[in-house]
């Protein structure tokens, strides 16, 4: 194989991956934009669709019990804390439990 070969098949296996790799990024953006012209569609049905006053529920009485234990409040408090830090900074910093 001569070096003239060589640089041919060089530059057509670039051509070929650098196409491949735009044409990937073209598709990125055209679903990017279906997507978001999907939602603007969904945006504007539900902007014409009339609203319908809500009628206010009634409140219920909620059952009074025995007041919590310090530490048992201590305790959920803090597992709700790191519950809400989770999911505000990703929702990813956790996987779901697939045995739920």
């Amino acid at each position: 194989m001569e070096l003239t070969d060589a640089l041919t098949v060089t530059a057509l296996g670039m051509a070929v991956v650098f196409s491949g790799l735009l044409l990937t990024a073209g598709l990125i953006i055209a679903f990017g934009r279906m997507q978001r012209f999907a939602e603007a569609r969904e945006d504007r049905r539900a902007a014409d669709t009339p609203v319908e006053a809500a009628t206010p529920a009634e409140p219920t009485e909620v059952p009074a019990g025995p007041p919590l234990d310090p530490d048992i409040l201590a305790v959920i408090t803090t597992v709700l804390e790191v519950e809400h830090r989770l999911n505000r900074i990703g929702g990813a910093a956790r996987r779901p439990n697939p045995s739920s």
